[in-house]
């Protein structure tokens, strides 16, 4: 950055362009700032005493971007100074045509204002932000200027020197040019434009790092193309995210797996196209608007028409998983370019949910995810046919919590506190009812968090816990086990629960059917139904990365079985994957339609689809869908608990039989 003091005759003459940046706020001086630059020019045009008067400092940066046309600047700070002087010399330039000065009218106009030789808008030497140009341009032209302050500053001015004779309009353009002193701040490429002008502007409305990334964007492409452009990529973009355009400028720029602060996004940018032709910088910024409204879609679901997408992007913008962001924009620029398919990203964002959920209900530190997701894209594989399976590798193992971790945490842990746990306490409770699949659902959208334990402790609920009440109470309180959804909130209160309970129960939700048949809302009912509701949980948010091999003796994985029973009737088998694909039939013979259900409703992507492409070779057909085969002894054990958990089928109905180390004996394996 260098500072020196010059006037405004050598600021301004020369073939040059003083540009206005969009970040910039329109034109805003006022009659009180204009009687006093006036006092001031008028002060010093009648005294020549060598001083000069110090009219102030600006603050610009050279824009080296366009190789052809005049020399451009971006003024940072002064904007409002500068431009009442080229108004004030505009008014003094037709003045001096009116008394026939044609010297001092041409002398203004070819040095001060205009740069005679270039054509639109580089003629001006001044050119302002868009709400004004129209005006500016009309003042420079001498020709009929709309209504503004712009037009305001014009008329103020035109009335003064319209008293002045001619040699006193002579001395007025002296004073302006030669005798009113600044402090010209130019700025060197390194140096960060939004940083000075928000130290210089401390009381204004403080800058955006999108801000003067616009700018610069914009000051990369020849003139006669800003105006088109910023209407036809950027202005859509920054109508779309609003508030939310600096943060994603911050993704798309780590979509690669850069890891940048906000403070860096501006000379990252700079970085990247300081040596790009306008071409390259029209790229992109269309690439630029094409990311951004597919990160409109992040924000704001509802604008993404798919509707199994946007219920799931739903979900990821209400856990408030901004950091997956830029590695999303490189899943759906994918998808747009039909690199990866419709199937592919629908499971990429279940298994984005489950890893954040799974990490989150486990306590797992999230600030290892901002380092961890931006990189993930390219480390799964990028985009392809094996790209969700390279995503559950890089996602899975140590980074997500297995089954047995999630549901115990579920169970046990205080869910329920912050502002920000509670809107994932919601949608938990949420999936957790649409996961009954109800024919004629509960209407969510008016349900609110119900703690069945009230979180006042009466007197009628101390003895409704019994022994121990107050540490139980502290203890249960905000756990899964004791939470619930209902419509009913304010008028349930702290009311005992036989009379909490009538009203629960009598509800829509399949949360609170079970409810009925207990008797009292004791510690261990309430330990119970948070292991229910979190063995529940396990298939709606299924482990990430490949699931792991119980111990053998556990579960005799190690032993072949024999056969399988469902009910009473029992089917010899030879292995494991016929095992599994015998109860799935019996699954589907007793709930008919519930295979299908499943696939349509991505219950289980990884399990049942009804594309038979999704598992390659390793698939088998049951009625019209098809259903991986291939995985582990374990891993077909727990899909099938899995199932039989959405169907409704207990567990005691079925089990696989094998010889294991006592052939004549049959085994019972436990699948839950």
């Amino acid at each position: 950055m260098h500072a020196s003091e010059t006037k405004l005759r050598q600021l301004i003459e020369g073939q040059k362009q003083y540009v206005v940046p969009l970040f910039q706020r329109p034109y805003s001086w006022s009659e009180k700032q204009w009687k006093a630059m006036w006092t001031d020019v008028i002060e010093q045009s009648r005294h020549d005493d060598g001083r000069p008067h110090f009219f102030g400092s600006i603050v610009t940066a050279p824009a080296r971007s366009v190789p052809h046309g005049v020399g451009k600047y971006l003024l940072i700070d002064g904007q409002q100074r500068i431009t009442s002087a080229q108004v004030l010399l505009a008014a003094i330039r037709d003045a001096a045509k009116r008394i026939g000065n044609a010297k001092l009218h041409e002398r203004i106009n070819g040095q001060y204002l205009v740069n005679a030789y270039e054509e639109g808008d580089e003629q001006l030497k001044l050119l302002p932000t868009q709400d004004d140009r129209e005006a500016f341009r009309a003042i420079m032209q001498n020709e009929a200027i709309p209504s503004g302050r712009l037009s305001g500053c014009y008329r103020f001015f035109q009335s003064r020197v319209d008293r002045l004779t001619a040699d006193q309009l002579e001395a007025v353009h002296t004073a302006i040019v030669d005798r009113l002193s600044l402090v010209s701040i130019t700025c060197d490429d390194q140096d960060n434009p939004h940083l000075i002008f928000e130290s210089l502007n401390a009381k204004g409305e403080k800058l955006t790092a999108a801000d003067l990334i616009r700018n610069y964007l914009l000051m990369r492409i020849h003139v006669g193309d800003q105006a088109r452009l910023f209407n036809l990529y950027w202005l859509p973009i920054q109508q779309a995210l609003s508030n939310e355009l600096t943060e994603f400028v911050r993704h798309y720029l780590m979509k690669e797996g850069k890891i940048l602060k906000e403070a860096d996004v501006y000379l990252e940018l700079k970085d990247r196209l300081s040596n790009e032709t306008p071409a390259h910088a029209e790229s992109f910024l269309r690439d630029l608007h094409r990311h951004g409204m597919i990160y409109a879609k992040f924000i704001a679901p509802s604008r993404e028409s798919d509707s199994e997408l946007a219920k799931r992007l739903d979900r990821v913008c209400r856990l408030k998983v901004t950091v997956a962001y830029p590695f999303l924009l490189r899943v759906f620029d994918a998808y747009e370019k039909h690199a990866l398919g419709h199937d592919q990203v629908l499971e990429t964002l279940d298994l984005l949910e489950s890893f954040v959920i799974r990490r989150s209900i486990c306590s797992l530190p999230t600030n290892q995810l901002r380092r961890m997701l931006p990189p993930v894209f390219d480390a799964a594989g990028g985009a392809g046919p094996g790209f969700v399976e390279g995503l559950r590798t890089q996602l899975g193992g140590k980074r997500c919590p297995d089954d047995g971790a999630f549901a115990s945490a579920l169970a046990r842990e205080q869910v329920y506190s912050s502002t920000e746990k509670n809107a994932r306490v919601r949608l938990i409770l949420e999936r957790l009812e649409q996961s009954f699949d109800h024919k004629e659902p509960a209407d969510l959208s008016k349900a609110t968090i119900e703690h069945v334990l009230p979180q006042t402790l009466t007197r009628a609920w101390e003895e409704e816990l019994g022994a121990g009440a107050q540490e139980l109470w502290q203890r249960l309180l905000h756990t899964l086990g004791n939470l619930t959804l209902t419509g009913y909130n304010a008028e349930m209160s702290n009311q005992p629960f036989n009379i909490k309970r009538t009203s629960l129960v009598a509800s829509h939700f399949e949360l609170n059917r079970d409810l009925a048949e207990v008797p009292r809302w004791t510690a261990d009912v309430i330990v119970a139904r948070g292991h229910k509701l979190a063995d529940r949980a396990i298939t709606i948010w299924e482990d990430v990365g490949r699931t792991p091999e119980p111990a053998a003796q556990d579960r005799r994985a190690n032993h072949p079985p024999v056969a399988v029973r469902f009910k009473n009737l029992k089917q010899p088998v030879t292995n494991w994957k016929e095992a599994f694909l015998r109860l799935l039939e019996n699954f589907d013979a007793v709930c008919p339609g519930l295979l299908s259900r499943i696939a349509a409703d991505g219950l289980l992507p990884a399990v049942i689809a009804i594309n038979a492409d999704r598992f390659g070779r390793s698939n088998a057909q049951i009625g019209k869908v098809c259903v991986n085969t291939h995985a582990s002894a374990a891993t077909l054990q727990d899909w099938c608990r899995k199932i039989a958990l959405i169907a409704k089928i207990d567990v005691a109905d079925f089990e696989f039989l094998t010889n294991g180390d006592a052939p004549t004996v049959s085994v019972l394996l436990p699948i839950c």
